[in-house]
């Protein structure tokens, strides 16, 4: 299997996890559709500190204020990934994780057409306006993109 198709394989896995939207769920569901969507996953691990859970709060209520459209039709979906399990554990060299975080992926089908890794989310803990603003600005720089 070539690299592409790896990381083809790998996108897809993400695109059928992401309709588990709320539910904190491993890639299992199938996708209803193959159309643009903007996921917004939170990558946590078995250990879940106070910050952890702010930091996954935060963005779970930052996608509600600013993208409640988006998240009833679909064109927005979050989710939770534990990189704790094995099952899992590609997406730490998928995303070249080194910590808990957020990514935010531009999909088109089943293909990622692109991501960014939003690290600034713990300086930003302190400061949930600021907080919010960084993750709108990502998500908003996909919804209703294609690539």
């Amino acid at each position: 299997m070539t690299t592409t198709n790896i990381i083809r394989f790998i996108c897809a896995l993400g695109f059928a996890a992401s309709t588990a939207v709320w539910a904190g769920s491993d890639p299992a569901a199938p996708a209803v559709e193959n159309r643009h969507v903007v996921v917004v996953t939170y990558f946590m691990t078995d250990v879940r500190c106070k910050s952890c859970r702010k930091i996954e709060a935060l963005t779970r209520q930052t996608l509600q204020n600013r993208f409640a459209n988006e998240l009833a039709d679909g064109s927005v979906q979050f989710r939770t990934i534990n990189i704790d399990r094995p099952e899992n554990a590609h997406y730490i060299d998928s995303y070249e994780l080194s910590f808990k975080t957020v990514v935010v992926s531009d999909m088109n089908g089943d293909a990622e057409a692109r991501w960014v890794r939003m690290d600034n989310v713990w300086q930003l803990l302190g400061k949930p306006d600021k907080f919010e603003q960084y993750i709108a600005d990502a998500v908003s720089a996909y919804v209703g993109k294609t690539e």
